[in-house]
């Protein structure tokens, strides 16, 4: 079931970053972040009036910092949709992936954030390189 989610979280990243890109040309970056994040509040506020899975007991017991989530997609919207204004779509989500499994990789290579720690091996860096080769190709082909 993960890997369907992680299939249609992916379908909807290149969609979304063509849909705020397309929204920035019309009413600029910022406008767009904040119609994003509005409407998307709006959707999450009727799936929770339906769904109710809160325990707010929990939420003192979690880092405030965890919190702040919802910062980091405020850059990652405008990040997205201006490298694909300045990029083409697929050349700005190529590097975009790449940049999220490298994140992805110190974190779990460190064990930040409570993430258990895992250990680098050979393939993982094959992988990478791979990655970023593909980009090259893609590019300059």
């Amino acid at each position: 079931m993960g890997v369907i989610f992680a299939i249609l979280s992916g379908t909807f990243i290149a969609l979304q970053g063509i849909f705020n890109a397309k929204l920035g040309d019309a009413v600029g970056a910022w406008m767009s972040v904040t119609i994003v994040h509005f409407v998307g509040l709006l959707l999450a506020l009727v799936i929770y009036f339906f769904k109710r899975d809160a325990d707010m007991t929990a939420f003192k017991r979690v880092p405030w910092y965890y919190s702040l989530g919802g910062l980091f997609g405020v850059f990652v919207v405008f990040g997205e949709l201006t490298a694909i204004q300045q990029l083409g779509v697929t050349w700005a989500i190529c590097v975009l992936l790449v940049a999220q499994l490298v994140g992805a990789f110190i974190i779990d290579l460190n064990g930040w954030f409570g993430v258990k720690r895992k250990p680098m091996n050979t393939g993982q860096v094959m992988g990478l390189v791979l990655m970023v080769v593909g980009i090259g190709i893609y590019t300059f082909a």
